[in-house]
């Protein structure tokens, strides 16, 4: 038993239908004789109306003895529908209009469909109604389809994008791979129950169902600007080359790298940590290290900036310094990240390109 949701283009939140397709067949056995049944199929997915924030609700209900009432009913939104005439008492294709009130709540909404046979056996179904407000704090872009991968890193992973303005988002982001393919989530921890993707009845559209919405495939590797309006629910891909100096060195410069004992906050090499630069994009530089207190020393957080290795000339501090997402050149604020005794590894990734900072859990 699947649902579907459609799109509402005029008012801040949309229907979202829980499953994976657009319809749901249903066969209910009811007490009584043996052969005595009711069917529920073709329950169609749901339109909001722009006006009256309205839903069609449709089914095709048959009955093998016979239809004596149909009843839609919802206490929360004094709905109470009841259908008792069928020009065709076997079967009913049932298209009631629904108002959704302008204070329901955001949340999972269960409307039961309940058939009444003439010989008074009944037979139900829940027909669940997501509310919710798109217009998140935050949207992330995520290019990687395991769950896992969400969860044990220190920062910037999955990627936020920034917010524009009202349900509108966007990121320039470098694909690494041939094949890389994003979605995108307001949870930064979870791919369900939203993870917005293109629609596979029309790619350039987009659904937040993530058991339906189809990951959108990029152009190669490089750098494109992404655009996602969570109102519309439409999106933009495009291609951009990179701009500005790609400097020949990126180190970090700081404290609290367990391999480094005597590293505090000097400028010059070795007590500096030189990035690896990738070798097809010269704006991306990598390293792994271990963080922690090192032995011997007393402070209890890792400290740290990148520079290009020209004394204090360059630099990148940090949008945020506990829960860091982007760099800020010649600006920001130094990370301040408890660390203990015992060192934890990551693999940190800086583009000097977009700003976008990641620490993955090794």
């Amino acid at each position: 038993m699947k649902f579907y949701y459609r799109k509402l283009f005029f008012i801040p939140f949309f229907i979202i239908l829980f499953g994976a397709s657009c319809s749901k067949d249903v066969k209910v056995d009811v007490y009584g004789p043996p052969n005595a049944s009711v069917h529920f199929s073709d329950v169609s997915d749901f339109i909001i109306d722009s006006a009256g924030k309205g839903i069609e609700v449709k089914a095709h209900v048959t009955s093998d003895a016979g239809i004596a009432q149909i009843a839609l009913v919802y206490d929360a939104w004094s709905l109470n529908k009841v259908i008792s005439s069928f020009p065709d008492p076997l079967e009913y294709d049932l298209d009631e209009a629904v108002t959704i009130p302008q204070d329901a709540a955001l949340k999972i909404h269960s409307l039961k469909l309940e058939v009444t046979d003439k010989n008074g056996n009944k037979s139900a179904t829940e027909i669940k109604i997501g509310l919710e407000d798109l217009n998140y704090a935050t949207l992330y872009l995520v290019d990687n389809e395991s769950a896992s991968n969400l969860i044990g890193n220190l920062f910037g992973v999955p990627i936020a994008m920034a917010k524009i303005s009202s349900h509108t988002y966007q990121v320039t982001y470098y694909a690494s791979d041939e094949n890389t393919s994003v979605r995108f989530i307001p949870n930064a921890a979870s791919l369900s129950p939203v993870a917005i993707g293109a629609d596979p009845a029309n790619d350039a559209k987009l659904i937040t169902d993530a058991a339906i919405s189809q990951p959108i495939l990029l152009g190669g590797k490089g750098y494109y600007r992404i655009n996602v309006n969570t109102l519309l629910l439409t999106y933009t891909v495009e291609r951009v080359s990179a701009q500005g100096v790609a400097f020949a060195e990126v180190a970090l410069v700081g404290r609290g790298f367990y391999d480094y004992p005597d590293m505090n906050w000097q400028n010059t090499l070795p007590n500096i940590i030189l990035l690896d630069k990738d070798p097809s994009n010269p704006f991306l530089f990598s390293k792994i290290i271990r963080l922690g207190i090192p032995p011997g020393q007393g402070y209890t957080s890792s400290q740290f900036i990148l520079t290009t290795n020209n004394g204090w000339t360059d630099f990148w501090r940090f949008d945020d310094g506990l829960h860091p997402t982007k760099a800020v050149f010649n600006g920001g604020t130094n990370t301040d990240i408890p660390i203990t005794s015992t060192p934890e590894t990551y693999r940190f990734v800086f583009d000097s390109q977009t700003g976008i900072v990641q620490a993955f859990k090794q």
